[in-house]
């Protein structure tokens, strides 16, 4: 194993020129020492590394040694390379840990008693224990389901992140951005941007998220199968959906690509990050298998509590149910674009400290367009 961790590092020594880091990558084993659990531990982690090498074939799947959040796709010698920063992993699941702790965060999941009211970031987070430097140490609820609960997040979004990067080399982006502008991936400066590089990059980033979506719809059996056992209960598409929520939300605030202006927009390599999740959302949501579960079970909710259709419909103003009795697609288009909001919602007020409802009912109404566009 130790050659093997020699042999990555020559491999992307270039990309990382000028890093003091040493080792410059790291393995999970000595970088991920949290206690096991079975869904996002050092072991985990391993897995999921030879899991995409494989899937890359001759590919090479590292951890940076870096605190920085950023993940990206490279290819040297002919060999595809997928880098992940270790400082994204610690945010993510640190982020991820903070949140099930907040008793206003997926509020049917656990005892809520063991969570705090009205949380901010700054008063837990992820410190290095006192006899050993190499092990992460964070606050976690006392209940162990929303724990439990917290490692899914977390799970979720980094799978997303690196099949987003996987994408980028199974699409061939990696290699005709090579070939057609002679850059390596991540070279491109904002000075040095062409419309057409400007343009060519933003639909692989959004085709990238697609494959990314894809893949999670791909993991989902398998993940529910093992979380299932797990906890003891079903674990079905509604309840991983409802986590998938929260993991895009990590992504999309942990990895900034902000985007506000139409100037921004068309010069940006990366949709408005509130479009990027609903788009993905809505991907997995709209996959016939998934989306017959997610209709029927959001159409038993509005059944059966006729008040909270009735306040759903008057907020909204939207009819819930058809002629028929139906659940129309508007309201459950709806019903996960404010199941979004309301998760951004919750985070900002931990890790921003406020929140301004009025923006995030424009983020909901700019994700009902862009979604009307990419049906």
């Amino acid at each position: 194993m130790e050659k093997d961790y020699l042999d990555r590092e020559r491999l992307v020594a270039d990309f990382f020129a000028g890093y003091e880091a040493d080792p410059l990558i790291i393995d999970p084993e000595e970088f991920f020492l949290v206690e096991k659990n079975g869904i996002m531990d050092a072991e985990i982690v391993s897995g999921l590394q030879k899991a995409m090498e494989s899937v890359l074939g001759k590919g090479c799947f590292v951890i940076i040694n870096d605190e920085s959040i950023n993940a990206c796709a490279m290819e040297k010698d002919g060999v595809p390379i997928i880098a992940l920063y270790a400082g994204t992993i610690k945010k993510i699941f640190c982020d991820a840990g903070i949140m099930m702790l907040s008793d206003e965060f997926l509020t049917g999941v656990g005892e809520l008693g063991a969570c705090y009211h009205d949380i901010r970031a700054d008063d837990h987070g992820l410190r290095v224990d006192k006899e050993n430097d190499f092990v992460l140490k964070m606050d976690i609820s006392g209940d162990h389901i929303r724990e439990t609960v917290g490692y899914m997040i977390a799970s979720l979004a980094l799978h997303f992140i690196i099949y987003h990067e996987m994408g980028h080399h199974k699409l061939g982006h990696i290699r005709k951005l090579k070939e057609k502008y002679n850059l390596f991936y991540q070279e491109a400066l904002s000075a040095e941007i062409s419309e057409e590089y400007a343009e060519e990059r933003k639909q692989m980033e959004l085709d990238a998220d697609l494959y990314a979506a894809d893949m999670l719809v791909e993991k989902m059996d398998s993940l529910m199968e093992s979380w299932g056992e797990l906890l003891d209960i079903d674990f079905g598409y509604s309840e991983i959906f409802q986590l998938l929520i929260p993991a895009l939300v990590l992504i999309k605030e942990n990895l900034p690509m902000g985007a506000y202006s139409v100037e921004e927009i068309e010069s940006n390599f990366y949709l408005p990050n509130i479009i990027r999740i609903a788009i993905t959302a809505m991907v997995v949501a709209r996959k016939p298998h998934i989306k017959e579960v997610l209709w029927n079970d959001i159409l038993a909710v509005f059944l059966e509590d006729e008040e909270y259709r009735k306040q759903f419909e008057a907020e909204n103003d939207m009819v819930v149910l058809d002629d028929s009795n139906q659940l129309t697609e508007t309201a459950f288009e709806r019903f996960y674009a404010l199941m979004i909001a309301g998760t951004e919602q919750v985070y900002t007020k931990i890790f921003v400290g406020n929140y301004f409802p009025a923006l995030f009912q424009t983020d909901i109404k700019a994700m009902n367009w862009f979604l009307h566009l990419y049906k």
